[in-house]
């Protein structure tokens, strides 16, 4: 059977229909069925489709073959120029319309394809003279005319290869030959319809009996003939029959070989399951019964082989092919393919590509369930959150759960205890962010199984780490079943009638097609994709992407009006939240928010959790400025929760690291020097970890990841796990995981009694205090350095420096320091153990080889010294005085000596690794110099 079917086009094809006129279709031709070699007219409707051409004075085609195969999108001849007064190009007004235009030429002498090609199709947009105003379907795409390869006749109404229809309606049937033939219509090889030396033929069926109708076109020429078939099915109406007790949307798994399947359609006349179990074919055993309210239709499918897998749709109002939205797993027709080809997902069922068309779904009774092993561990309090955003496409070149699962314990010696993935649910295509979700109930294949996500959360929480997923909630691509029942065309915009989603979005910024939260509907189904992830996956909560975006109050293009105060969305939330808790009172429930801080502050206090995006002043200050960061401590907005994940870096934002070595000043201090840069940048993460309250790091950040977002800003980003193997950037990664640890070991730095920020100048203190335990951070974040800093403390006494371990003791409320630029001191009143690992920016005596301070005979070797120190000394200087400073200025040593051979030497190795000062003085005159204890 030669049949011509649309549905084994990609994704980018949309509606296409080759009929003689051009009153029904946004693009038509005559002849209907062109060939290569033949003189064609293509006619063109500027008020159909995307409408930036409606009312324009001239319109210019931009026009390509395509040679790769009779699917292929791909244009590879264009000899038309994009954006010019191009005059092979140059379209004609039709005489007496206003917006339809026409464009005639012959294929093969306008491409001149070589001799191994054969042009398939052809691909066109349309434009404007300069380009700026295009012509193109209604879901934005190119057109595509499919030509003949032959003497051939096809359907061209209706438009696929099966149609179902009630008793009493009628159907169109249209064929066209690729040249004049005597033509043909039967119906169950009667024939009902004919013309001879015709290139058209149309028939109308009427549907007066239930049954199937297979309807054949004939084609007949100088002995040649061409035929082509479609099906239609004319069915009964639906039998009503209320849906059994405690069955729910979705696939309901009765027994190991019986399941009962539920869709929601709202008023549409009758629904089907056509599936492997039925050979795809549209029969009456199969039809859904309705509920008496005309909500629900549902079937009970029976017969099933235990364990094994069946691709299935539904068929709705008979020509609406769809999946199950509650389904677990998808069949995809575009991307399956690659899939296996790369093994992503052992033993995954092809397509049943030629008997259906559009995604499908699975179900499989009797599925082994895998089996939990850690359901006792440790979940941090919001207050405590260290969360680790990753995508799994970026985080490991293998791009799949197995390969995170291994890097779990990296994650752990980090120190992080949350791990937030990017959306892992069935998205369109294979490779993306996630932001485009088409089935909410499904795991993308790409990524491997669905047990293997379970198996890397379980592992996750073997090591007291929570999981929490990226939930895209605000919008669904056309893919999804929610858009497909009640839209324009194969996946184009919702229509008015659609139970869940507006026909045009009310906010800015919003992707995909927006969901009317407001709607029972909506409402219904949000909260069981909420449940079901927590419940089935063990997840522990969501970050909801885009969450401004649950309203129904219409801003338009109006971002300043979008973020005020909406009074139906803390509704909205609120109610999403209690939901939530009602079940899974534990659950982290956060917001990408960016509203006004009153409505935040409100869903704050209510118990919901925000982002806090201080991206913009750390990437300003990771270039060389100073800025007041405040606004990443919850008490500077006035809430009294402390539910503020604040971040320098999340998946949307551009790298400090990008920045600092990108930007970075170059004077006084050259930042873009790798060193300086990880200084700046410890400097920053420093003061952003002490800051009480909720953290969150973007994958990588925490050794300096320093490729640009916004080159590529969607496409894969390579891993630079090599940059570890950097002694630089190792110091970076200790930095960070030393100021985690002192958040998951102290609990000042989550929820003190007191925090004092002082962070308006280029130096800069944080101060808390609980209890008896008292912190204080110091930072120069100005590019000179500060050679007499007059640093504050809480209290006189012994303090600590956390990252040398060296003590100072001080005498009043504050000290005087030397900071250079970059350099911070974290100061405790009790003593902890000092991070191990280089961390601290180098001494300008490794960097800059034996300094001459003075007199030129005063040196110091080694340098670095391990046990001893042996100081030269000026011939001149018989007698004088000595001592050694540490950093803070601490005098750990001092005496008096006379050397007869001007060499001392000093003991130590009882002393701690870091930066000493030794001075020498006589009554004259004073010299230093700096060295390093190993």
């Amino acid at each position: 059977m030669n049949i011509r079917i649309s549905f084994l086009l990609p994704i980018s094809i949309i509606f296409l229909f080759f009929l003689s006129t051009p009153l029904y279709a946004q693009v038509t031709t005559v002849p209907g069925f062109p060939r290569a070699d033949q003189n064609i007219k293509i006619i063109y409707d500027a008020s159909k489709g995307t409408t930036g051409l409606i009312g324009a004075s001239q319109v210019y085609i931009h026009i390509g073959a395509v040679v790769a195969g009779p699917n292929s999108t791909a244009w590879e001849i264009v000899p038309t120029q994009w954006g010019t007064d191009d005059p092979k190009a140059k379209m004609k007004k039709v005489e007496g319309e206003d917006n339809i235009w026409e464009w005639e030429f012959t294929p093969n002498e306008f491409f001149q394809p070589s001799e191994s090609q054969t042009i398939y199709r052809l691909g066109m947009v349309f434009r404007n003279v300069d380009g700026s105003r295009e012509g193109k379907t209604d879901t934005n795409g190119d057109f595509f005319v499919d030509l003949s390869q032959g003497f051939q006749v096809t359907f061209t109404n209706p438009s696929t290869s099966s149609i179902l229809l009630e008793i009493n309606e009628t159907q169109e049937i249209s064929i066209v030959a690729s040249e004049k033939a005597d033509l043909s219509i039967f119906v169950n090889d009667i024939e009902v319809a004919n013309a001879a030396s015709a290139d058209e033929l149309n028939y109308t069926f009427a549907a007066t009996l239930e049954g199937t109708y297979i309807i054949k076109a004939l084609a007949e020429k100088d002995g040649e003939s061409s035929e082509n078939e479609i099906i239609i099915s004319v069915v009964g109406p639906s039998l009503k029959l209320p849906l059994p007790a405690g069955i729910k949307k979705g696939i309901n798994y009765v027994s190991d070989t019986e399941v009962v399947l539920v869709l929601e359609a709202p008023q549409k006349k009758n629904a089907f399951v056509i599936g492997d179990f039925n050979d795809w074919q549209v029969l009456g055993d199969y039809q859904m019964n309705q509920t008496p309210d005309g909500e629900l239709f549902w079937f009970r499918l029976t017969g099933l082989t235990p364990g094994e897998e069946y691709i299935f749709q539904y068929l709705v109002d008979g020509s609406l092919r769809i999946g199950d939205p509650y389904a677990d797993k998808v069949s995809d027709p575009f991307h399956d393919n690659e899939i296996i080809q790369q093994n992503r997902y052992p033993g995954l069922k092809p397509y049943p590509q030629g008997k259906t068309e559009f995604q499908a779904t699975y179900l499989q009774t009797a599925q082994p369930e895998y089996q939990w092993k850690h359901l006792d561990y440790q979940k941090p309090k919001p207050e405590e959150l260290v969360v680790y955003e990753l995508l799994v496409r970026d985080f490991d070149e293998r791009r799949t759960f197995k390969a995170v699962i291994e890097r779990l314990d990296y994650l752990k010696d980090l120190g992080i205890n949350a791990i937030e993935l990017m959306p892992i649910k069935e998205f369109e295509g294979n490779l993306s962010w996630g932001y485009n979700p088409s089935f909410f109930f499904a795991v993308d294949k790409f990524y491997g199984p669905k047990n293997h996500l379970k198996e890397l959360i379980d592992e996750a929480h073997k090591r007291d780490m929570v999981v929490i997923l990226d939930m895209v909630l605000n919008h669904a691509f056309g893919q999804n079943p929610f858009v497909r029942l009640y839209n324009d065309g194969d996946y184009g915009a919702p229509t008015l009638d659609n139970p869940w989603l507006n026909r045009e979005a009310k906010h800015p910024f919003n992707v995909g097609y927006d969901f009317n939260h407001e709607s029972s509907y909506t409402k219904a189904f949000v909260d069981s994709v909420n449940h079901y992830w927590l419940s089935e996956y063990k997840v522990d909560g969501y970050r909801f992407d885009l969450s401004k975006g649950f309203t129904q109050v219409n801003s338009g293009n109006n971002v300043g009006q979008w973020g005020q105060r909406d009074e139906s969305r803390i509704v909205i939330w609120k109610n999403i939240h209690d939901q939530i808790k009602s079940d899974f009172p534990d659950a982290y429930v956060i917001l990408e928010h960016f509203a006004d801080n009153a409505e935040e502050r409100e869903l704050a206090d209510h118990g919901l959790m925000f982002w806090g995006n201080i991206n913009g002043d750390f990437r300003e200050m990771a270039k060389g400025g100073s800025r007041n960061f405040d606004w990443a401590y919850f008490q500077s907005r006035g809430w009294s929760q402390n539910n503020l994940v604040a971040y320098m870096e999340s998946h949307d934002e551009e790298r400090t690291m990008w920045e600092s070595l990108t930007w970075g000043q170059t004077s006084p201090l050259n930042i873009r020097q790798l060193n300086n840069a990880v200084n700046r940048n410890q400097l920053m993460a420093a003061f952003f970890f002490a800051i009480p309250g909720p953290k969150m790091i973007w994958q990588f950040e925490e050794f300096g990841y320093d490729l640009e977002l916004n080159n590529d800003r969607l496409g894969i980003k390579p891993t630079r796990w090599n940059y570890l193997d950097n002694p630089e950037r190792q110091r970076l990664w200790r930095l960070y995981q030393a100021m985690i640890k002192l958040k998951n070991e102290h609990k000042i730095f989550n929820s003190p009694e007191n925090a004092v920020l002082n962070l308006t100048q280029n130096l800069k203190s944080i101060r808390l205090s609980d209890g008896d335990f008292h912190v204080v951070l110091h930072g120069n974040f100005g590019l000179t350095d500060a050679n007499n800093a007059n640093l504050s403390f809480p209290s006189s006494g012994t303090w600590y420096n956390y990252f040398t371990g060296e003590e100072i003791l001080v005498t009043g409320s504050s000290q005087t320091f030397r900071l250079r630029a970059n350099e911070f001191m974290l100061f405790t009143n009790q003593p902890l153990p000092t991070p191990e690992g280089d961390i601290l920016m180098e001494d300008l005596i490794t960097s800059i080889g034996p300094e001459e301070i003075g007199l030129s005979e005063f040196k110091l070797y080694p340098v670095p010294a391990n046990n001893h120190l042996n100081v030269v000394l000026p011939e001149s200087i018989k007698e004088f005085n000595y001592r050694m400073i540490d950093v803070t200025g601490k005098v750990i040593i001092e005496g008096t000596n006379f050397s007869p051979n001007n060499i001392l030497q000093v003991d130590l190795k009882d002393f701690n690794a870091g930066i000493y000062i030794f001075e020498i003085f006589d009554n004259r005159q004073v010299h230093r110099k700096r060295f390093i204890k190993q």
